[in-house]
């Protein structure tokens, strides 16, 4: 059973990664004693599996550094935008893998809104010196497609 929900919690990660190749990441190669910080909502913290089978924890195995785990169950873009800079100065992160937005279709938030909110996350990270990897959350609909405004603004 517990390898079933490893290979589950790798799938998710996965797709959530291809979700975003649309266009070419370049990214700086990560010195061995990076921290890279996960934030997010439930798909961060691991809501469904246990602690140890969370992406952010896999990751630090399979990349052989340290990820820490600042996934929130239920959080909003206002409420990420609002947490990000105290996690932020508090880790001192050199990668932050953003998975942000769910929360905010669900609730069918302004879209205008949660665009501002990731957008102003984005470059809070970027300020503080870390590169970033904007993960693309599903639209809840028939078709699981990425909302436009993660292609938006990855082009800025």
């Amino acid at each position: 059973m517990k390898t079933s929900r490893w290979i589950q919690s790798i799938s998710i990660l996965i797709l959530l990664v291809l979700s975003g190749c649309d266009q070419p990441t370049h990214l700086a190669p990560l010195p061995r004693e990076a921290v890279v910080l996960a934030f997010g909502d439930s798909l961060t913290y691991g809501t469904g599996v246990n602690s140890e089978n969370s992406y952010p924890s896999l990751l630090g195995t399979l990349i052989g550094r340290e990820v820490i785990n600042a996934g929130i169950p239920g959080e909003t873009t206002r409420q990420g935008l609002a947490r990000l800079p105290g996690v932020m100065s508090q880790y001192n992160p050199d990668l932050v893998i953003l998975i942000e937005g769910g929360n905010d279709f669900l609730r069918r938030l302004p879209r205008k809104e949660t665009r501002e909110n990731l957008h102003r996350m984005v470059e809070l990270i970027k300020s503080g010196g870390a590169q970033v990897i904007l993960v693309a959350v599903p639209e809840p609909n028939l078709l699981l497609s990425s909302a436009d405004l993660y292609e938006e603004l990855a082009r800025e």
